[in-house]
């Protein structure tokens, strides 16, 4: 278990975030033939064994032999199990390639981290684990992580998962994937267009999210009580003003966008939410006071709305590569789902606390006459038509009729439902936006009639919200030697990536002169192998990788990673010399821009602390 915070944090958390009963599931580890460990399964009207219960050691490496494709980039399948097949199949394709598995049970993925020895796949940089949840939200995750790894893959299948899951699971799966890959297509550019930014918030907001409590201590504290996320679409006219009677009734969550609504009409929200990174995001801050309001925020959030307006902060999902080292050395702050909506953020917050029902305004999903956002926002003039808008479409309205939307936010509609079928045998979504695209498992009814309903009673929000949002005290000094490792390791990466430079110019020049001096070559080459070997070494914890995600896509597949046909050897040299150039300049610019934004982390951490201690 230590292994698995220290390699997979991610999946630490959310393994301690579930409940391992599923009740439809039997799992239970039995002793094969040859002497380890089997899994026995028992899911509805299937049981049986998962890995063979005579050899499953020698069944894996079977399986793996008979489907190695050498020349497949990434491979993923369902179904972990024990991990056997998974190890076979690492051995026999290298550890080069990737590896992604799916497993919708955690009591499997539980059961194994007890049954057996994982730490080598636990520590394996290309195997991609997603474990838990429906057919539907697992291709969610598989798209949104083929997205963010902008990767192919060739799938697998081990047998045993059919006769488990069946083939409705598996089509499902296979339907919402295609799916996701297209939303995914979509958020690449999104992951392009703020590859730079996104570090620089990350580590900017860092001392917050450090200073500050989690998600988790949200949990369950307004268990069964109501809540009302206010969206900006452009329905939220229709209705903001009710607010005012709500207050104290329901916990008000507030997405960015729409605060500035509610602050010109004097309504005052239990939390405000943050998503986006982007400059422009920032801008619905400006010339309003969230007052002191809690501020709900991922990492990327642009980090002017932190140093301004977040003094008061709830973080989540804090596991980005670029911070894992330092957030290892604090308690978990607790993982939420979302999608690119900043409604999303608020959505899982609201069930995080346990809220029910869950009630959305101001959540069109659509362009209702073709307007984009709600009175009163700073894009309330924007509007969109077929004609001017991207992916267009028409989908079902909440009365029925078709209504403009695009993809993306379609997208959220789909992100939605997903999220809800998972809640909807024992909580409530009422969608008392009033206009807008249609979420199937949601209630529709006026907000009138959903306040008659559901808020009634008055409830302590802000006494509990003013208790569970006081700074930490926790020791940081862990976290700011971390920065500081980090520093000095960016440091050495730059100087190497300035001396392949170097060497690579000059491995250059003795290709020019055409008669080449092939030791002198060799020498050179044996170099900058060593140089990249060290490289790769320093960057294990992938920090350069997310900043140069649109220059490696460049060196990968662009045109200088495209041998013409007929090409000569002198041609080759030259083109792979210029390629590997744009690599290592990419290198250094990269690794000084993240020195200089972990040093900026360095100075507000360790001046906050001084302080702190001062105070004590």
């Amino acid at each position: 278990m230590r292994e698995l915070r220290a390699s997979r944090s991610l999946l630490f958390e959310s393994l301690f975030s579930m409940q391992l009963d599923e009740q439809n599931m039997t799992v239970r580890v039995e002793a094969s033939k040859a002497g380890m460990p089997t899994l026995y399964l028992s899911r509805g009207e299937a049981a049986g064994l998962f890995h063979s219960r005579y050899q499953p050691l020698v069944e894996a490496e079977r399986w793996a032999a008979a489907h190695t494709d050498k020349n497949a980039k990434n491979l993923a399948f369902f179904g972990f199990g024990l991990g056997y097949q998974i190890r076979a199949l690492r051995e026999a394709i290298g550890a080069d390639k990737g590896i992604i598995v799916l497993e919708p049970s955690w009591e499997v993925f539980d059961t194994a981290l007890g049954a057996v020895d994982l730490r080598d796949l636990l520590k394996d940089e290309n195997l991609h684990l997603i474990i838990g949840g429906t057919a539907r939200q697992l291709a969610r995750q598989m798209g949104a992580l083929a997205g963010q790894k902008m990767f192919e893959m060739d799938w697998l299948e081990w047998p045993a998962f059919r006769r488990f899951y069946g083939n409705e699971y598996l089509e499902e799966f296979s339907k919402e994937l295609s799916r996701s890959m297209r939303d995914a297509r979509l958020d690449q550019n999104t992951v392009l267009y703020f590859q730079r930014e996104w570090p620089r918030n990350i580590l900017y907001n860092l001392p917050a999210i450090l200073k500050n409590p989690g998600i988790n201590a949200l949990q369950n504290k307004f268990n069964k009580k109501p809540a009302i996320i206010v969206s900006a679409g452009p329905s939220l006219s229709k209705n903001v003003e009710m607010l005012h009677e709500i207050k104290d009734k329901a916990v008000i969550l507030c997405v960015d966008t729409a605060y500035r609504v509610l602050q010109t009409k004097g309504i005052q929200p239990d939390l405000i939410f943050s998503l986006d990174g982007s400059e422009l995001n920032y801008r619905h801050f400006t010339g309003v006071r969230p007052e002191g309001i809690p501020l709900v925020m991922v990492p990327n959030v642009h980090h002017k709305i932190i140093e301004e307006y977040g003094q008061r902060v709830f973080s989540a999902n804090i596991f980005d590569m670029l911070v894992s080292e330092v957030v290892k050395q604090i308690e978990p702050k607790g993982l939420l789902s979302v999608s690119g909506s900043v409604a999303t953020l608020a959505f899982s917050t609201a069930c995080r606390m346990g809220c029910d029902p869950v009630i959305f305004i101001g959540q069109d999903l659509a362009y209702p006459g073709g307007q984009a956002y709600s009175k009163g926002t700073m894009f309330e003039t924007m509007t969109k038509t077929v004609e001017n808008g991207f992916m267009m479409r028409h989908v079902e309205g909440i009365d029925g009729m078709p209504v403009l939307t695009d993809a993306q936010l379609d997208s959220f509609r789909v992100w939605f439902e997903v999220q809800i079928e998972e809640y909807e045998a024992g909580r409530t979504f009422v969608d008392a936006t009033e206009g807008g695209a249609k979420i199937h498992g949601t209630e529709i009814m006026t907000l009138r009639e959903a306040v008659d309903r559901y808020c009634t009673e008055s409830f302590d929000i802000q006494g509990v919200i003013e208790k569970v949002s006081e700074r930490r005290s926790d020791d940081l000094n862990p976290s700011i030697m971390a920065l500081r490792t980090m520093s000095r390791t960016l440091y050495q990466i730059r100087r190497l990536a300035k001396l392949a430079l170097i060497k690579n110019q000059e491995l250059r020049e003795l290709y020019k002169l055409r008669r080449l001096r092939a030791g002198k070559v060799a020498f050179i080459s044996a170099m900058l192998d060593r140089i990249e070997e060290h490289i790769k070494r320093l960057n294990g914890e992938k920090w350069l990788d997310a900043p140069m995600q649109h220059l490696l896509l460049v060196v990968t597949r662009g045109r200088l990673a495209q041998a013409p046909e007929n090409e000569t050897d002198h041609a080759k040299a030259m083109r792979v010399t210029e390629n590997a150039k744009l690599l290592y300049q990419g290198m250094v610019q990269t690794a000084e821009e993240l020195k200089d934004h972990v040093e900026v982390a360095l100075r507000r951490l360790e001046t906050e602390t001084i302080q702190g201690e001062k105070l004590r």
